[in-house]
């Protein structure tokens, strides 16, 4: 064949050689995997949570499904005469994975150059793929696929059929041929078929038994829409294609008896679309990385394949690599006490429920049961019942053929007094009217709450990026409202206030939004706005958090755009919103802000915990009422040494004393209790589960 395609060998490759065998593994207080297409979907996407990984020393595995050859010309991107040159596909795909290396050993030991042994491994379907080890840290590993990239787009003439990751997944294609980058030890291209790939992933999920588990996002916001072809992605459709695979493996190996771990899915391009929430610093962290992996740090290069020299120094003009944010982000709601005073948090783990309870109130924490049921997206939404039960609620996915999925809202009900559970039930899809399953799988995480006479009212993020609400009633579920809405980021919480009524918030492009019941049956009304009243303060990023502080007030607290400053604005008694909000420091980090407003005598203060910027668990109390003039107020954060996978969760014990939970990046437990009812008396040791 032409064009850089090799010929096809079906006997096996040679196993490479390296200068240092790796010793084994070391042990690590935690395994990570991700499966990722490109080699720069972790740096772009997922850093600085992966340097967070690597710098705690856990067990990292990052295996890439494709080539990612493209052009084959590595060439910066902005040159006018990069195409005057022939295309070099194993060059091209080579220097990404040692641009790759040199970010891995940068961020690990510091040193760009430090060296690697890369072998071959053998998989149970009886295909190969390349193995980096890093010999400073052998407990760091990625794996290489290979899986070629072929359109017209990149150069192959129109009768050369074009092999996507997308193709394979749907059964579009039969089978997709390998890349061999130009140093690997592999020795020829081998073909894959969808199982024999799946395989392969789930054989490394065996080997590596992961605490924790990260690909990108499997669906997608759309930019566009064509009434004839569908959705124009916000994403890459390699990045999509990988997540399904990525959610196959992990089902596998999950139903074949392996621990289900912490799942996330990272956004992709479409961060580009919404508040950034990196700092500054945060961003330049992750630009040096970047520059290493282009080969744009200054260094020497001594090597003829120094790194992906299309994207050079350009990674600013890359917008979308300025957040860090998933696809299905958590909730601060998890943590709840039940009728019998026992403290019960859940957690998804692995598509499915798992939940700790307290042996007796105050006492010890059991081992985690999971709930029956999978195919559940990470985040959950859990709303108490009046009777001291909760309605679960959280999106499943459900497989179907050539590439279908079939995404809707489920609620299961766990009993207040004897823990059983009435299993999952349909909820819908407010797009289910369009018969257009692409247009349900964009569905937002769904957020719950019981009102008045216990009923149990759903929001979501719709199609339309507007809001859609159904309520529970006697006869069953009502139809789906429209509440209105615009360009809403997927990050919606409620309040129940003691007036009975339900509050709802969240943040679009520009600003906050709240929906309100003047009754307690009855419709909500739309607030647009809400944080534009201080013009000082830049946008909400993620979730804003409600806290009650008057018989009809409320605080909302939020990460601001950019500096990731934590904000409090308060609600005036006539419904507005004071004109500027309490800086509360706190720099840094993602995910949304644990709040929890305590009155002990006429002390009347909110607990608030975060993920900080090292994405460890931080503490700090306030006062619920707004400052007096003049009065100037300096917010104390307490640092707490557990490396966070979710934002963390607050709720009151049984004997009155607040309560801060934690999910590890080892997916095990850490709670961190009051020592007295009085909130200034601050929280004793913070003990693993």
């Amino acid at each position: 064949m032409t064009f850089g395609m090799p010929e096809l060998h079906r006997r096996p490759p040679a196993r490479g050689t390296s200068v240092t065998q790796p010793t084994e593994p070391a042990p690590a207080q935690a395994s990570l995997v991700q499966i990722l297409a490109h080699p720069d979907d972790d740096l772009y996407f997922i850093n600085p949570d992966l340097q967070r990984a690597l710098e705690a020393g856990h067990r990292v595995t990052s295996v890439y499904l494709t080539a990612a050859e493209a052009d084959g010309r590595n060439i910066d991107t902005r040159d006018p005469r990069r195409l005057d040159g022939p295309p070099d596909y194993e060059g091209y795909a080579e220097a990404r994975q040692q641009g790759l290396r040199a970010a891995y050993a940068t961020m690990v030991t510091g040193e760009r150059e430090s060296e690697w042994a890369r072998d071959v491994v053998s998989f149970s379907a009886g295909v190969t793929a390349e193995r980096s080890t890093l010999l400073a840290a052998p407990h760091v590993q990625l794996f290489f696929f290979g899986l070629r990239i072929v359109n017209t787009g990149h150069g192959f003439p129109a009768d050369v059929p074009s092999v996507r990751l997308a193709k394979l997944w749907n059964g579009a294609a039969d089978s997709q041929l390998t890349l061999v980058a130009t140093e690997s030890p592999l020795r020829m291209p081998q073909e894959f078929t969808k199982d024999a790939l799946l395989r392969c992933l789930v054989d490394l999920l065996h080997r590596t038994r992961p605490s924790q588990f990260w690909s990108m996002d499997p669906d997608p916001w759309h930019t566009d829409w064509d009434e004839e072809r569908g959705p124009k992605s916000s994403d890459h459709q390699d990045h999509t294609a990988t997540a399904q695979f990525a959610l196959a493996a992990l089902e596998r190996y999950v139903a074949e008896g392996g621990a289900p771990p912490l799942v996330d899915h990272c956004v992709g391009y479409s961060n580009k679309i919404w508040p950034s929430n990196l700092t500054e610093h945060a961003w330049a962290e992750k630009k040096r990385v970047l520059e290493v992996y282009t080969s744009a740090d200054g260094h020497d290069c001594k090597h003829r394949y120094c790194g992906d020299l299309q994207l050079s120094d350009g990674a600013d003009t890359r917008r979308y690599g300025w957040s860090t944010r998933t696809r299905y982000e958590g909730s601060t709601d998890w943590l709840h006490l039940q009728a019998d005073g026992r403290l019960a948090a859940y957690v998804g783990l692995g598509g499915r429920v798992a939940v700790w309870t307290e042996s007796e109130p105050g006492g010890s924490w059991g081992r985690p049961v999971l709930l029956p049921g999978g195919g559940l997206v990470p985040s959950l939404s859990v709303a108490p019942d009046s009777e001291g039960g909760v309605h679960l609620v959280t999106l499943r996915r459900t497989r179907g053929p050539a590439g279908r999925v079939d995404v809707e809202i489920v609620r299961m009900r766990r009993q207040a007094h004897t823990g059983t559970v009435v299993p999952w039930q349909g909820i819908g899809n407010p797009n289910d009217y369009t018969e257009d399953w692409q247009r349900c799988r964009e569905i937002g995480v769904p957020e719950a709450a019981v009102g008045s006479s216990g009923i149990l009212h759903v929001f979501t993020r719709n199609f339309g990026s507007g809001v859609s609400a159904r309520r529970e009633t006697a006869d069953g579920w009502g139809e789906w409202e429209d509440l209105r809405g615009r360009d809403m980021q997927d990050c919606l919480t409620t309040v129940f206030m003691t007036t009975g009524r339900i509050e709802l918030y969240g943040a679009n492009r520009g600003s906050g939004a709240r929906w309100y019941q003047d009754g307690m049956y009855g419709s909500y009304k739309m607030q647009d706005g809400v944080t534009s009243a201080d013009p000082d303060a830049w946008r909400p990023t993620g979730g804003i958090t409600p806290v009650q502080i008057g018989r009809s007030r409320v605080a909302v607290l939020y990460r601001e755009e950019d500096s990731g400053e934590v904000l409090c604005l308060r609600q005036r008694p006539d419904g507005r919103w004071n004109g500027h909000a309490e800086r509360l420091g706190g720099h840094g980090g993602t995910g949304r802000i644990a709040a929890l407003r305590r009155m002990t005598g006429e002390d009347d203060r909110i607990v608030l915990a975060r993920r900080n910027a090292a994405n460890r668990l931080s503490t700090a109390v306030i006062p619920a009422q707004a400052p007096r003039p003049g009065e100037e107020r300096t917010t104390e954060w307490t640092d707490h040494d557990v490396l966070m996978a979710r934002p963390p969760a607050l709720a009151v014990d049984g004997a009155g004393r607040v309560v801060v939970a934690a999910v590890g990046t080892d997916a095990r437990l850490r709670v961190m209790r009051q020592l007295t009812t009085d909130i200034t008396d601050g929280f004793g040791p913070l003990t693993v589960v």
